[in-house]
């Protein structure tokens, strides 16, 4: 595996122009050398090693030059996202211990203000077998907000693995669309980083503009989730000859979405992973065709897994290994919360396929029990998908005093409801078939592209307590 120091100095040795990124592009050479100077900039405002800065996550032009200077300083970033009231911020900045918050601005870039945190205390005696280098917002399985501890070493053995995995090297370009804020967008700078790749950023995903960048900024890796990927199949464009990956993550890809890309030329490739593993645990070969639901490829050298083999009942997935995080935040940074002796235990359902293809089946805690029988969601929705004139399909489960549960589907596409009903009453189990059917013009995402379970459940809610049966389109109702 890869050592802390060379992240940014491998394959990119070089002293570039040091002008900063021209319309969203940065060089390798010239971001190490302006790194370099935010970092003798942090040093001199009292950056000390161990310490952790929050930084805005706009402009995205920033925020990446402080990953990078940040790691040279061996002090950490904590992304600070957009729009984030007052509450939130004083409660991430205590529950991380942040000592440090970054106002851009000035004639050397920006400032540092002290928050009154003082976390990493050497009063503690704590020994970091690597240095603290990013702390990530997540939510748990619960959705109760709290925070990842990445260390150096879990972000560099997982750029590492993912980049021979996906084979970049000098010369590629990685377009970066997604969120800074989460990991998936995150660990692109990282990865472009040490393979000395350039980095291509987009604030905010625009299909129109990322095809349009994707030809004349000859990109070679692109990173999506599905409905990005669905809006950049509406443009009906072919990929372009450069474009050798197209990383597909966050959420299940569906079989119709994904045979629409494979028709038009697209270089699919399915990943698995989560913050608290810096990122993957799993990434698929090329697709030639749809795979099996819940198929997600092979787990990146390393990682050690904890699940049964295929075709036995999953269990809950358990990983350990270098890219497994540090452990969740505290006020003292004090590392291996939510591990247990290395291990994480996830809340996704698991079993490995005989020639060790990992798939994932659901979590653990979206199991629906509806009259006394256990019903996966993620099945219902790959059957669903593959209904005639269905894009994507959200299944979840709404409290009923009859049943426990009853399903709702939402789901995008020109079927209408009757139809689909009928679909299930065909091809699915009668504890498995949705009560109730909600047609929307897309499904509601959060910030990082992933589903809005929480707002669906909310329209899954308001369909009514015993209603069976289909349902009008949603924008039909009265």
């Amino acid at each position: 595996m890869v050592g802390d120091s060379i992240l940014w100095g491998r394959r990119a040795s070089g002293v570039g122009s040091g002008a900063g990124p021209v319309d969203g592009v940065w060089d390798p050479r010239d971001l190490l050398a302006l790194a370099r100077q935010r970092a003798v900039t942090l040093r001199a405002q009292g950056l000390m090693a161990g310490r952790l800065v929050a930084v805005p996550e706009r402009p995205a032009a920033e925020l990446i030059l402080m990953q990078r200077a940040l790691l040279l300083c061996r002090a950490a970033l904590l992304p600070i996202r957009e729009g984030i009231g007052a509450e939130d911020l004083s409660w991430l900045l205590a529950v991380t211990g942040a000592e440090w918050l970054w106002r851009t601005g000035g004639s050397d870039g920006g400032h540092l203000m002290a928050t009154g945190h003082d976390a990493a205390r050497p009063s503690l005696g704590v020994a970091w077998p690597s240095p603290l280098a990013l702390v990530v917002e997540t939510s748990g399985s619960s959705g109760t907000p709290r925070a990842v501890m990445l260390a150096a070493r879990n972000l560099l053995d997982s750029a590492d693995l993912v980049n021979r995995r996906l084979g970049l090297v000098p010369g590629d370009v990685w377009l970066c669309c997604l969120p800074l804020r989460h990991i998936g967008g995150l660990a692109i700078p990282y990865r472009c980083g040490l393979a000395g790749a350039t980095l291509v950023v987009h604030e905010a995903f625009q299909a129109d503009r990322v095809a349009e960048d994707l030809a004349r900024r000859r990109v070679s890796h692109l990173s999506l989730v599905p409905p990005m990927l669905a809006k950049l199949l509406d443009l009906d464009r072919a990929p372009p000859p450069s474009l050798r990956v197209v990383l597909v993550g966050g959420q299940s890809l569906s079989a119709p979405l994904a045979r629409r890309g494979l028709e038009r030329g697209w270089p699919l490739y399915l990943s698995y992973g989560m913050t608290e593993t810096a990122s993957q645990v799993a990434c698929s070969d090329r697709l030639a065709a749809p795979i099996q639901p819940g198929a997600v490829g092979k787990p990146l050298s390393g990682l050690q897994i904890d699940c049964p083999r295929c075709p036995e009942q999953p269990q809950v997935l358990r990983v350990r290994g270098p890219q497994v995080m540090a452990g969740y935040a505290n006020p003292h940074r004090i590392p291996g919360d939510g591990l247990e002796d290395g291990w994480l235990r996830t809340s996704d359902l698991a079993c490995l396929d005989p020639d060790g293809q990992l798939r994932v089946l659901g979590r653990a805690d979206e199991v629906l029990v509806a009259g006394g029988v256990k019903v996966h969601p993620a099945r219902v929705e790959s059957v669903l998908a593959s209904a005639p004139r269905v894009g994507e399909v959200a299944v979840l489960g709404v409290p009923d005093s009859i049943w426990g549960q009853r399903l709702v589907a939402a789901y995008t596409g020109d079927s209408e409801a009757r139809e689909l009903d009928a679909w299930c009453r065909a091809h699915l189990a009668g504890a498995e078939r949705p009560r109730a059917f909600i047609r929307l013009p897309e499904l509601p995402t959060l910030g990082s592209g992933k589903r809005d379970r929480g707002r669906l459940r909310e329209l899954g809610a308001a369909f009514g307590e015993g209603m069976i049966g289909p349902r009008m389109n949603a924008n039909e109702r009265k």
